[in-house]
């Protein structure tokens, strides 16, 4: 069986595969209408059927007014009408309240013409339908959502985040503790605590020494410098003792925010824990922090019963504990998920 290679190339090629199908779409109606007798292009389809509708309710529809619910340009539309009108299946005149508009309606011809089609269509609709859910899929849904999501953020723009995100993990530089650097470990941090929660006493006590509650314990510190913003995020390891450590204290600045500066700071910090003396690394959150919970669950973090009820009381706010799974060793007995 010949390769397609559209499969190899996946969702890059998607304009293109959708472009194949449609084409084989309107290769098979035209098929099925000429099985049928009729004289009729595909492409007028969506057009008639929206004249015969204007028709019924005995509504005026002008070429503007066809583009924009068809979704169609003007250029391309004004075409579909010239052909319909050289077949005598639609009228064109002008609007008698506003003589730059243009009306259009379904000659007598037309009228007909749509009469004969109906039957056909319903059988068309019946069939494509078939073909939408064969395979227990109902992609005609799945291409009205992908439409509504293209709406709300064209190819464009995604392309523009993806390329400026893949340009910020090569301008982000982390940078381990050092003394000069500690007073950002407390103002990062300070910010997204104050904003959601409430500081606690281990909150400031850590945050004011960060040098003696974490470093000097064999724990670790690292800081996040954006290329023009500063340092604008931090992370520690810190250390519970028995080669556990303790992932605290992660945060990024408000004015960073949709950088990814977390996630290039988390992968970092991960990397780096593979060259140490690590049995154990786990965190604790609140299910506040959903977006950071998407995080870590997404870079290999798991929730954990047993992390909870032994290290969650150190936080009031704590309600979600999770072990990362790169330091799971017990690999037969799984860490099944909770939710807390």
């Amino acid at each position: 069986m010949q390769q397609d290679f559209l499969n190899e190339l996946a969702e890059l090629a998607l304009g293109s595969r959708l472009k194949r199908i449609s084409e084989r779409m309107l290769a098979s109606a035209s098929d099925v209408y000429q099985e049928f007798g009729m004289n009729i292009n595909p492409k007028w389809f969506t057009l008639m059927a929206l004249l015969d509708v204007k028709d019924s309710n005995k509504q005026s529809l002008t070429i503007v007014e066809a583009s924009s619910l068809l979704g169609l340009s003007q250029p391309a539309l004004s075409q579909f009408c010239k052909e319909l009108q050289n077949e005598k299946l639609i009228m064109i005149i002008k609007d008698p309240a506003d003589s730059r508009k243009r009306v259009l309606s379904l000659t007598p011809k037309g009228r007909e013409q749509v009469k004969e089609l109906k039957p056909i269509w319903k059988a068309v609709q019946q069939a494509a339908t078939d073909l939408c859910t064969e395979h227990n899929n109902d992609f005609y849904r799945s291409l009205l959502l992908l439409e509504k999501s293209f709406s709300r953020e064209s190819l464009l723009i995604r392309t523009r985040r993806y390329i400026n995100q893949t340009a910020m993990q090569t301008q982000v530089v982390i940078k381990p503790f050092e003394p000069a650097l500690a007073h950002h470990f407390e103002t990062i941090n300070k910010e997204w605590i104050d904003e959601m929660f409430v500081l606690e006493t281990i909150d400031k006590q850590v945050l004011e020494d960060p040098q003696s509650h974490i470093i000097d314990k064999g724990g670790k510190i690292w800081f996040a410098e954006h290329p023009t913003l500063g340092i604008v995020g931090t992370c520690a390891f810190w250390n519970k003792g028995d080669n556990s450590f303790e992932l605290t204290k992660m945060g990024v600045l408000k004015s960073a925010r949709g950088l990814k500066v977390g996630e290039i700071l988390l992968q970092h910090v991960l990397s780096e824990a593979q060259s140490l003396s690590i049995k154990k690394l786990f965190l604790l959150t609140n299910a506040k922090c959903e977006s950071a919970i998407h995080l870590y669950e997404k870079n290999g973090f798991v929730h954990d019963k047993t992390v909870m009820q032994e290290y969650g009381q150190n936080y009031a706010r704590c309600n979600v504990a999770m072990l990362s799974k790169a330091f799971i060793t017990d690999e037969t007995n799984p860490i099944p998920k909770q939710s807390f």
